[in-house]
């Protein structure tokens, strides 16, 4: 995926090795819990020992599901041509909207609670944005829909306003099967059985369990064959070892559960592998996203699935503990973008407008966060094409205090060289005669300007008014 001749490590391969074998030990000797009757009989069946809740993972079973699950994953878009490919072949990282926030921030209003109408603007910023190649998620919480109203009403603006592969968040079943039938009404009857469109993200409740509905999301999507990224969120100290390396023992051994039922409800299935945990604050135990340790932790377990499981992988990468879009927002941010970016991570989120540890999504940091971001793409892109040319010829014919700017090997690449999107490169004069506008105040202009020309909807007329009515039949 990656041109630079290389990224960033934290252990040796040999390390990996001595980590997958401490988490085969916590898998067959400690266990996990699995809060659903129908999952623990699918253990049984599969030979796993079954105490109560407690599930022991047998060696022969992890390793026969690892080798089961696929290393690359085509997501599809309802627009085909947006349609991407995760894990081994894929050409760039791949980035999803944030997702989670309860309070929307701009520099206009300040922060206050999420409305519908904030969360389609975020989906409309998502839509047009060029490094954004995933859409849906719930970037904020709508918190004037009633929360029963929330999953299909959410649903409906998705597919209104993007038409690319779909992130989507834990559920009961019964509003999974809901929501893939909404979906068939826009792309056709049974084209899930041949098309991974939808993935969600399922949390374990570390350490060591799973809870109902993160079970019935793992085995729903399976039975309809839409990948599910499993996303460990451990704290350090808190709910794993204060050991860096523990605590990705113990990551490790989350998410290779949460892949085993997938793979023993349905081998085959896609499973996105998604370490996200945190060194917190220690002197208070609560949960901070901005320490340069954590990735340490997150780094360790992406080194696990590529160089070992040869799996797809995701993390959580641009968070911040910051609260408006400020010099905090922007080093932790970056900080967090590069550790894993260059870490290996695939598919990256929490990384388009996120504040305040994923309390806060914020119009300004959206636009911020997608130069952030352009940038560290075009890095990772490394050298090709004329940039490897080494150019002695010319070098000879320019000489000593020549000028290479009106070269015509100048005029035919400077075009091509990377451009920001926000920051500001003219001079202090010129700044200044131009309102000597910050950061914030340029990116505040920018997102008005991208959803003032946004189109209202990615589906036809009809369609929409079909899916309109479905969604109205079904909260009757």
């Amino acid at each position: 995926m990656m041109a630079l001749a290389s990224g960033i490590k934290v252990v040796k391969n040999p390390e990996l090795s001595r980590i997958h074998e401490a988490t085969v030990e916590v898998l067959e000797q400690t266990g996990v819990e699995y809060k659903s009757e129908e999952a623990l009989a699918l253990f049984r069946e599969n030979g796993a020992v079954v105490d109560s809740h407690r599930v022991k993972i047998p060696q022969t079973l992890l390793e026969k599901c690892i080798e089961s699950a696929p290393s690359t994953l085509k997501l599809w878009g309802r627009d085909e041509s947006k349609s991407i490919v995760i894990g081994e072949g894929q050409t760039r990282v791949h980035v999803e909207p944030s997702n989670g926030c309860v309070f929307t921030h701009d520099m206009d209003r300040g922060r206050r609670s999420s409305t519908m109408a904030d969360l389609i603007d975020f989906f409309k910023l998502a839509h047009q944005s060029e490094v954004c190649t995933i859409g849906g998620a719930i970037p904020v919480e709508p918190n004037d829909i009633p929360s029963s109203q929330r999953p299909l009403r959410v649903f409906f603006e998705t597919l209104k306003h993007t038409d690319k592969p779909l992130k989507r968040n834990v559920q009961p079943a019964h509003e999974i099967k809901e929501m893939f039938e909404m979906f068939e009404v826009a792309v056709g009857k049974n084209y899930l059985k041949e098309h991974a469109c939808i993935y969600a993200s399922v949390n374990p409740l570390s350490p060591l369990a799973f809870d109902t509905e993160p079970i019935e999301t793992i085995m729903t999507y399976a039975r309809y064959n839409q990948p599910v990224t499993i996303l460990s969120c451990a704290l350090a100290g808190v709910t794993a070892p204060m050991s860096l390396l523990g605590a990705s023992v113990m990551q490790n051994a989350e998410i290779l559960a949460g892949l085993v039922l997938s793979q023993i409800t349905n081998p085959g299935a896609g499973v996105i592998y998604a370490p996200a945990s945190a060194v917190p604050n220690m002197m208070n135990a609560q949960y901070v996203t901005g320490s340069p340790e954590s990735h340490l932790i997150n780094i360790v377990n992406l080194q696990l699935a590529e160089e070992l499981y040869h799996l797809p992988t995701r993390t959580m990468a641009g968070l911040n503990d910051a609260k408006v879009p400020d010099a905090q927002a922007g080093f932790e941010t970056m900080q967090n973008l590069m550790q894993c970016m260059l870490g290996g991570a695939q598919i990256i989120n929490e990384c388009l407008g996120v504040l305040d540890s994923i309390m806060t999504n914020s119009f300004e940091k959206f636009i911020m966060d997608e130069e952030m971001i352009s940038r560290i793409l075009r890095f990772m892109d490394g050298l090709s094409g004329v940039h490897t040319e080494l150019s002695t010829e010319l070098i000879d014919t320019i000489g000593p205090q020549g000028s290479y700017l009106m070269h015509p090997t100048t005029m035919k690449n400077c075009r091509r060289a990377w451009r920001p999107t926000l920051s500001d490169w003219n001079s202090q004069e010129t700044w200044a005669k131009k309102g000597q506008e910050d950061a914030v105040v340029r990116a505040n202009k920018i997102f008005k300007e991208r959803l003032a020309v946004c189109p209202e909807s990615t589906l036809n007329p009809d369609l929409e008014k079909e899916l309109a009515a479905f969604v109205a039949a079904r909260l009757k």
